[in-house]
């Protein structure tokens, strides 16, 4: 189990390092070495959405497949070259270099947890590794995904496939038969690649001090590594949705093209994850639209268009299909509905706000965004510093919206998935606290 992982994440790597490799030629293999984090998250995305492209195509989703499509991306990836400044800083003292040894040092304590822990949270061993299988030895068979009174179908059948497909490659590439450990495996990699690679992509960008402090609140959240051990798609959602904001915030500092790559694939990456994915990439790619200079909003709009897109062959498929929503678009607009269901807005702002704020889960995060960003608006008068304020009420509001209309009881539905549908929200934070502190202490 423990190569079939790491040998998938190889090739992830490896497709990542392939997008970066014209840019990265020429410099140290140290520094080549320091942007693995980054070529991880870009290669997993990459390949994961090619391979759930083919499946809806009509391909079964084999690790063989994974192999083609790898090479064609690898291709791709070889023609394009990106300005990547080389950033150097001025040197880290010992306090601050003690504490990125801490971050990592956590983060493989995290990683080594996720490969010895089976999934806890029944919806990956229930229904998300069970689609990747399916994927593998049937293909997108829809029998098993419209209710027909001859097959038993899975439930939620409208989520997104990438999960599925990346799990269901790691229990192709391993020996010795199926082991569920594969799903906390692979989350806590894709963990410890995010804070690698949130490091290598504001090294420089920010002063190590604040970048130390916001990734040393993260990876000691409780939340974070107990969400690894269950194996939830909601945490991939979050890395992709948080690189995705990331990306554009950047892009509106520097205005370097190599960021709209990041965007393009983290937020294409996102929508093929969970059904929320699309909602959370447009109302980050709207944030940054109304708040960035005149000149990048066209990249912005660019970099958006690209993710919305990328849900559109599953979205297709869903339609030519008859596979039913569990939450149907119609609800969500629809008045009367919504009116006889007024009572479930209080629970629901009351249960998503406390699994935000509380800190015993993921310590000070949120709040802490919020306060910096305060600071900085009272302290400069500049709109701009109210971006991840308004992006997080934002989705706050998609949240809301989205458990008002659902169809479930909303008693059960909070109590079994709100702890974990705010990680976007969580996440983004975690990733705007370096740039605001950094910019307060400037």
């Amino acid at each position: 189990m423990i190569a079939g992982v790491l040998v998938s994440n190889l090739l992830f790597a490896g497709v990542g390092y392939a997008l970066l490799w014209r840019t990265l030629r020429g410099r140290t293999w140290t520094s080549r070495l320091s942007w693995a984090g980054v070529a991880l998250l870009l290669g997993a995305g990459s390949v994961g959405t090619a391979v759930f492209f083919a499946a809806i195509s009509g391909a079964r989703a084999t690790l063989a497949v994974a192999v083609a499509c790898s090479a064609a991306l690898i291709g791709v990836g070889l023609l394009f070259r990106f300005d990547i400044p080389e950033r150097a800083t001025n040197g880290i003292s010992r306090i601050q270099a003690a504490l990125f040894g801490v971050v990592a040092g956590v983060c493989l304590l995290g990683v080594v947890g996720g490969f010895r822990s089976s999934p806890w949270l029944d919806d990956a061993w229930g229904i998300w590794l069970p689609k990747g299988l399916a994927l593998w030895h049937h293909g997108l068979d829809e029998r098993l995904f419209v209710p027909n009174g001859i097959y038993v179908t899975f439930g939620v059948p409208d989520y997104p496939l990438w999960w599925s497909i990346v799990t269901s490659l790691d229990v192709q590439a391993s020996v010795g038969g199926l082991d569920v450990r594969v799903m906390s495996a692979q989350l806590a990699v894709l963990v410890a690649a995010f804070v690698g690679a949130v490091a290598r992509l504001l090294w420089g960008v920010v002063r190590p001090a604040p970048l130390a402090v916001g990734l040393l609140l993260l990876v000691l959240s409780p939340e974070l590594w107990r969400q690894v051990q269950g194996g939830v798609a909601d945490l991939a959602l979050a890395i992709y949705v948080a690189l995705f904001a990331l990306a554009l915030a950047a892009w509106a500092i520097e205005g370097a093209k190599w960021w709209l790559l990041v965007a393009a694939i983290a937020g294409a990456s996102a929508v093929q994850i969970k059904t929320e994915g699309l909602g959370e990439v447009l109302i980050a790619g709207l944030v940054a639209v109304a708040f960035v200079p005149r000149a990048r909003r066209a990249g912005v709009g660019i970099a958006t268009g690209i993710a919305a897109a990328a849900a559109l062959p599953w979205l297709g498929w869903q339609l030519a299909h008859d596979v039913p929503s569990r939450s149907p678009l119609g609800d969500w607009v629809d008045r009367s509905y919504l009116a006889e269901r007024s009572e479930r807005l209080g629970p629901t702002l009351e249960d998503l706000a406390s699994r935000s704020l509380d800190p015993r889960s993921w310590l000070l995060l949120v709040p802490l965004a919020i306060a910096l960003a305060g600071i900085g608006f009272i302290r400069d008068r500049r709109l701009a510093w109210l971006a991840p304020v308004v992006g997080l009420v934002l989705g706050f509001v998609f949240l809301v919206w989205a458990y008002w209309a659902n169809p479930d009881p909303i008693g059960f539905l909070l109590s079994t998935s709100a702890y974990r549908t705010v990680d976007p929200l969580v996440l983004t934070s975690a990733v705007a606290i370096p740039l605001l502190l950094d910019r307060l202490l400037r």
